[in-house]
């Protein structure tokens, strides 16, 4: 089996929270995964087309998340989950939308959207044979407004925050919360990179004189974990935008 020994349950697993992250590589959802596998209640099990470096005892399995019959047989292994957080995603091409080709569009889609959508349909049919569960699907203020040379990821994005909406609908009965962050800038190595490693001032951008944190990300998963009464919202984490085209 693909990570059958990597997921061998020890005695005491039973009584840890199973938590799975997708995108865990970099950025985001590396900081949510290993600040859960930090705590002694929480097993970990990392999904990426890269496995992480320095992953402090997560499960890390490699695979990519387009692929739907690789998900479903990673997932097959997994027999519980109790939150699930799909941060998987890149940034896209960013120019005019004339200047677009069908194949750019369907790439940054298939990057942003399928890979999120692929396992969160595995991990809902897991939710449905517990009759609980948690999802938080990682989104963009991207899909949220109109700006300029945005059209690939915003769309992208956009799909997630609606997908969000009817899967929590859909399996309310079943007692799965589904909800989705839609994350400004945040300060990720992604980022840095673009300005050669120095963070930008963004005090022009937002009302809070700076850009978003993964530790800001983190904060809202862990309240959306603790509550029971949200399903089908998104969180808009924009640190009050002042200028669009700046993002």
């Amino acid at each position: 089996m693909l990570i059958k020994q990597n997921l061998c349950m020890k005695e005491n697993l039973s009584m840890k929270k199973i938590v799975v992250v997708t995108g865990a590589s970099s950025g985001i959802g590396n900081f949510i995964a290993k600040n859960y596998e930090s705590n002694i209640n929480y097993e970990v099990i990392c999904l990426d087309i890269v496995k992480m470096l320095n992953n402090n005892g997560c499960k890390d399995v490699s695979v990519d998340l387009k692929n739907e019959y690789k998900v479903r047989e990673i997932f097959k292994e997994i027999k519980h989950i109790d939150l699930a957080v799909n941060c998987a995603g890149v940034s896209s091409i960013r120019k005019k939308l004339i200047n677009f080709s069908a194949d750019e569009i369907t790439n940054a889609w298939q990057d942003n959207f399928l890979v999120v959508f692929n396992a969160m349909v595995q991990e809902i049919k897991i939710m449905q044979n517990q009759k609980f569960g948690k999802i938080v699907n990682i989104a963009s203020i991207a899909g949220h407004v109109g700006m300029r040379n945005f059209l690939a990821y915003s769309t992208a994005k956009a799909s997630i925050i609606n997908m969000t909406k009817v899967a929590a609908i859909e399996h309310s009965d079943d007692n799965i919360r589904i909800n989705s962050i839609s994350p400004a800038t945040i300060d990720t190595p992604m980022l840095r990179k673009k300005y050669n490693g120095v963070l930008r001032d963004y005090s022009d951008v937002y009302y809070t004189k700076n850009c978003g944190t993964v530790a800001d990300v983190y904060s809202v998963v862990k309240m959306l974990e603790e509550n029971n009464f949200m399903t089908g919202n998104d969180i808009k984490l924009d640190g009050g935008i002042i200028d669009l085209l700046e993002i």
